[in-house]
């Protein structure tokens, strides 16, 4: 089985009840959701906690840019890829809140 093709989708919301300041999501809650799909059917789906405030813009871009990374890997090795993600990428090296969030999103959907 091997990882094809990864959805990174940022959710939005118009439902003031969403935000704290009764704005919706456009801005101030806005959800990263990601979903990993195989060559044999299957889609494992994570979310990268950073909805909240203007940190989810950095979570998507980070989410993306690691996603390049695990396509045509087996979603089974989950201590490889996470090991790829957090030992042979320049930001998974620096670690931070954006890098993690996204490394946990999609150790979620494996």
């Amino acid at each position: 089985m091997k990882i094809i093709s990864a959805d990174v989708m940022q959710v939005p919301s118009t439902d003031p009840s969403f935000s704290g300041n009764s704005k919706g999501s456009t801005e101030d809650w806005s959800p990263i959701v990601l979903r990993l799909n195989t060559d044999t059917g299957i889609s494992g789906f994570g979310e990268a906690g950073l909805a909240y405030g203007k940190g989810w813009r950095g979570g998507l871009g980070m989410l993306q840019d690691f996603c390049h990374v695990i396509i045509g890997e087996n979603p089974l090795n989950i201590e490889k890829i996470w090991h790829q993600l957090q030992t042979t990428t320049y930001w998974g090296l620096a670690g931070g809140v954006a890098v993690n969030a996204a490394i946990s999103a999609i150790d979620i959907a494996l």
